[in-house]
């Protein structure tokens, strides 16, 4: 069989852009450039055409519709979402004022195009978008309450104390469904035989949505007092752990009320009032194949610093119900220090495979097993492996990070370097840390050969399966030892009923896929970046600007959730484009030549199939 051409290449891909966005790219770019706000209102209303969102708004107003009577709105909350996700796609501030200015512009078609039926030529526009912006939060709103003025305290207790937590709870789901089926009309745009290209790997993350209120208000756990910020429902983030933090004022407060919470204060400099948007990204298949598929964001949750658990899994269970695959599960510290029967073990039931990062402190010997096993660092290995070995990965993540700290402090001072002694101190700790490579290396090379190799996939009862090396130089030493396990496979059962003082009962909690700081491991980390790099271009100032509270004028977290999903949709459309133009380049391509159609192939007959954009 012949090898594909550059031809047949840039056919191909040129045939996805078409079938993607309804044009071939040059004609895309042109109108891009010559008309931005039809080629957005045309993927806006594609988006939502291939989502079931105006189904999901319909549904639920008339599970809540009370009675039929009464005046049909000139805007509904399908209208207001339409704007928002328009506002999102042109890189515009969410205020009512702008989207005013923007619904003003819209031509007749455009208005047909996005299912508007009222045109604002009478001057009413602010006020029928406002209404039904605030018709849309209501089907979602998990934190409904007066946001005109920041409320006493006695108001705010009232406030909490009307919410009906079961609404709250079906609303909180009502906002999840619809966000993540926006995400889903994004990857039904493309041809099924791209999307069908991913082998399932998904990097999760979360990061911060800042929100207006810069002095916060106290924590929920400490209803006292005056709130300071209209956002009272928001919390204060911090980057380490849970990323819940508090003010010392509030950490004293819980404190006394239950000494067992051991509270601890956030100094100012290191907490902003903000919600959390956690993120899941597709993940290439591997290392080497990157560029086969586009990297979209394919599910979202939202939810308050450190209140709410259970995202990770949440997020994975919505892709599995969607028809995703399932492959690798890629996630930082935060993750793998979950309670295990809520992440780790369902994510094993469902056939997710975990890749892991961890804290220091939970490196090395991670659990211990009656029949000579031990589990370090998330893999099993005979118990024969001595105390070196075990805590070899502890030893050089320590080592590294002190290095780092050596290395940006060496970077940051500036004072001259009188007869190189800084310069020499450098090379000294450059040579040390090469040496504690080396060695770590040759220990991680010495660790794999008694290490278990996992067999088949986690049972419904929680068992997992694994290969004894029966080739590892201590294995005959292993098994001679009294209790030690005598076949080639051994099945590690669910423990029962441990004490809830273990929280990796049987090593269920920290067991991951490869090996720590294997290639394998090192390759599938890696590629975690992908969701690092969304989480930053959703906050560059020139185009969606999530992190940016100024550019929501609505309060309240819910209104921030809509505006997040609207802008991930927008970051996955970019993504599109991207992974298109990348295709099809024909120059090698930079900021000055990007935007321009001719840096594209195109093939030579007549561009028949345009469709009419909304002018």
């Amino acid at each position: 069989m012949s090898r594909p051409t550059n031809d047949n290449r840039y056919e191909e891909a040129e045939r996805w852009v078409t079938e993607t966005f309804g044009r071939k790219l040059r004609p895309l770019l042109r109108a891009e450039l010559s008309d931005p706000i039809s080629v957005a209102v045309v993927d806006v209303a594609n988006v939502i055409s291939k989502s079931r969102a105006t189904h999901l708004l319909a549904t639920w107003r008339q599970e809540d519709r009370k009675s039929n009577a009464g005046r049909k709105p000139l805007m509904t909350a399908e209208n207001a979402l339409a704007l928002i996700m328009l506002q999102m796609r042109l890189s515009e501030p969410t205020h009512i004022k702008a989207m005013c200015k923007t619904f003003l512009r819209l031509s007749p078609t455009q208005l047909k195009v996005l299912g508007l039926s009222h045109d604002g030529k009478n001057g009413h526009s602010y006020d029928r978008i406002w209404r039904a912006i605030r018709s849309l939060i209501t089907l979602v709103d998990e934190f409904p309450g007066p946001r005109r003025r920041i409320p006493t305290e006695a108001q705010y207790r009232a406030i909490v104390a009307a919410r009906d937590p079961e609404d709250q709870r079906m609303r909180r789901e009502r906002m999840f469904t619809l966000a993540n089926s926006l995400l889903e009309g994004t990857r039904q745009m493309q041809p099924k035989e791209l999307r069908d290209r991913s082998d399932g790997n998904v990097s999760i993350d979360a990061t911060k949505v800042a929100m207006l209120g810069k002095a916060g208000n106290p924590s929920a756990g400490n209803p006292n007092g005056k709130r300071w910020s209209s956002n009272y429902d928001a919390g204060f983030y911090r980057r380490a752990g849970s990323h819940e933090a508090v003010t010392h004022a509030d950490a004293a407060v819980m404190n006394k009320a239950n000494p067992k919470s051991k509270a601890s204060g956030t100094s100012a400099g290191k907490r902003v009032w903000a919600v959390e948007l956690e993120v899941g990204r597709l993940a290439p298949n591997s290392a080497e194949t990157r560029g086969q598929f586009p990297l979209l964001t394919m599910a979202v949750s939202f939810h308050i610093p450190g209140a709410v658990k259970g995202e990770g899994l949440r997020i994975f269970q919505s892709l599995q119900q969607r028809g995703h695959k399932t492959n690798l599960v890629i996630v930082d510290r935060a993750y793998s220090n979950g309670i295990y029967d809520e992440f780790a073990v369902p994510i094993r039931l469902a056939g997710g495979k975990h890749v892991f990062d961890y804290t220091e402190r939970d490196l090395g010997v991670q659990a211990p097993h009656s029949r000579g096993f031990v589990q370090v660092s998330g893999s099993w290995y005979l118990d024969t492996i001595p105390l070196v070995l075990r805590n070899a990965d502890k030893v050089i993540i320590s080592k590294r990070n002190s290095f780092e700290k050596f290395r940006m402090a060496h970077e940051r001072n500036n004072t001259p370097d009188v007869g190189g002694t800084r310069a020499k101190e450098f090379k000294k700790r450059e040579k040390e840390i090469q040496q504690a490579e080396d060695l770590y290396a040759q220990q991680h090379r010495t660790r794999s050969k008694s290490r278990l190799k996992p067999k088949g996939i986690m049972g419904d009862d929680w068992t997992r399966r694994y290969l004894i090396p029966t080739d590892s130089p201590d294995y005959a030493t292993w098994k001679a030892k009294t209790g030690s396990h005598q076949g080639v496979t051994v099945t590690m059962l669910r423990p029962i009923d441990p004490p809830p003082t273990d929280t990796n009962p049987g090593g269920l909690k920290h067991e991951q896929y490869f090996e720590y700081q294997s290639p394998a491991w090192i390759e599938a980390f890696g590629m975690r970046n992908g969701v690092e790099s969304a989480n930053r271009s959703l906050k560059r100032s020139q185009t969606e600007d999530i992190d940016n509270p100024d550019k929501r004028a609505v309060r309240g977290n819910t209104f921030t959730y809509i505006v997040a999903a609207a802008a991930v949709v927008a970051e996955n459309l970019r993504q599109l484009m991207s992974f298109f133009k990348t295709r099809l380049a024909i120059k090698r391509t930079s900021a000055k030549n990007t935007d321009l159609p001719e840096t594209y192939w195109e093939s030579a007959e007549l561009d028949t199939d345009d469709i009419p954009m909304t002018g």
